[in-house]
């Protein structure tokens, strides 16, 4: 689950702010997990301040997620990571604590985040269920139904859930 950040230097950031050029370089498009820049970083930094709220963006890339274009990454006035993520039209997809701490997960929470996924799905055990930083999930618990295929259910933060996949067979 570990996801590489391409983090912006300041220089770049700043030339890009100063000038307002649009910058078009290969591999920039969606998909690529390549670094913002020109106006694209210019309109992700904006919708991703405009959601979180006050903050510093420390990393903004193209997404390889089949849902989003960009991946907003923003230090708060707090302290706290915030990841958000943006369609091709810089609106605002998901967003979701920036956890790349590795902490390990508390029985509460593997409890929570379990039950609320088996609860979505409807029938089957609870499988392994793992802190998660993409897609602005907090939780993924997988799901074993009785024919032993196997359903991922990513969960917020508030253990609300945000996707259920299709069953597959590991």
């Amino acid at each position: 689950m570990g996801r590489k950040i391409l983090l912006i230097t300041g220089v770049a950031a700043a030339a890009a702010a100063i000038t307002g050029a649009s910058v078009a370089t290969a591999g920039t498009a969606p998909g690529d997990d390549q670094p913002l820049t020109g106006s694209a970083l210019q309109q992700a930094s904006d919708a991703a301040i405009a959601r979180t709220g006050p903050g510093t963006v420390i990393s903004a890339e193209t997404d390889n997620d089949p849902n989003t274009s960009y991946e907003v990454n923003v230090q708060l006035n707090n302290g706290n990571r915030v990841e958000v993520e943006l369609d091709s039209s810089f609106r605002v997809v998901s967003e979701g604590r920036d956890d790349d701490s590795g902490q390990p997960l508390s029985a509460a929470d593997r409890d929570r985040a379990g039950q609320a996924a088996l609860a979505n799905v409807g029938k089957g055990r609870i499988g392994d269920v793992e802190r998660e930083n993409e897609g602005g999930a907090a939780y993924e618990a997988e799901i074993i139904l009785d024919d032993g295929s196997e359903v991922d259910v990513e969960l917020g933060a508030d253990f609300q859930v945000l996707r259920t996949g299709a069953p597959e067979r590991d």
